[in-house]
């Protein structure tokens, strides 16, 4: 693979901060598109992608500061992950999801539903937890904290729309 990317490159300067980059931060690039995607494969067209995307746009990484340079290198990562999760269109309805957590097959499922839910605001997302994650009932939940069972129904739905919005952002597809 790093023949090939080199080979795009039109001068010896220009390979060499390629290489360094290369042997600097693809370890990193993996692990950090390993957290996004899980597949192997997935994680190599991932990190690929992310250096096809440097070298189209490699006048840029002589202009970024030294300091900046991991970070932009990340987020590109980041994005192509986030891309190649949307074009595999993972499928969750957003109706199943209460007692979701009863049928999760392995810990990293839970994980990505908690890292989710930590992304909503707290009133909304102490309602779902309750709801979805813990299976209480309205009832339940306006009694442990303390507000009508109407705010409680309100804030599941005002709380479900967001996660929605937030679960396709992430790639997913509901």
């Amino acid at each position: 693979m790093l023949a090939v990317l080199l080979a795009a490159l039109e001068s010896d300067t220009d390979r060499q901060k390629f290489i360094e980059i290369y042997e600097k931060y693809h370890v990193q690039m993996e692990r950090t598109a390993m957290r996004i995607l899980k597949e192997q494969s997935d994680v190599e067209d991932a990190v690929q992608n992310a250096f096809m995307q440097m070298i189209r746009h490699f006048e840029k990484i002589f202009e970024i500061p030294c300091e900046e340079l991991p970070f932009w290198i990340i987020s590109i990562v980041k994005n192509e992950a986030r891309a190649i999760l949307r074009k595999n269109r993972r499928t969750v309805s957003l109706k199943e999801w209460d007692g979701f957590a009863e049928h999760i097959d392995d810990i990293s499922g839970y994980t990505e539903l908690v890292d989710l839910f930590t992304q909503l605001p707290k009133t909304y997302r102490s309602v779902l937890e309750l709801k979805m994650l813990h299976g209480y009932t309205d009832k339940e939940i306006a009694k442990r904290v303390g507000i009508s069972e109407t705010a409680v129904s309100s804030r599941a739905t005002r709380g479900r729309t967001l996660l929605r919005e937030i679960v396709e952002k992430e790639g997913f597809c509901v």
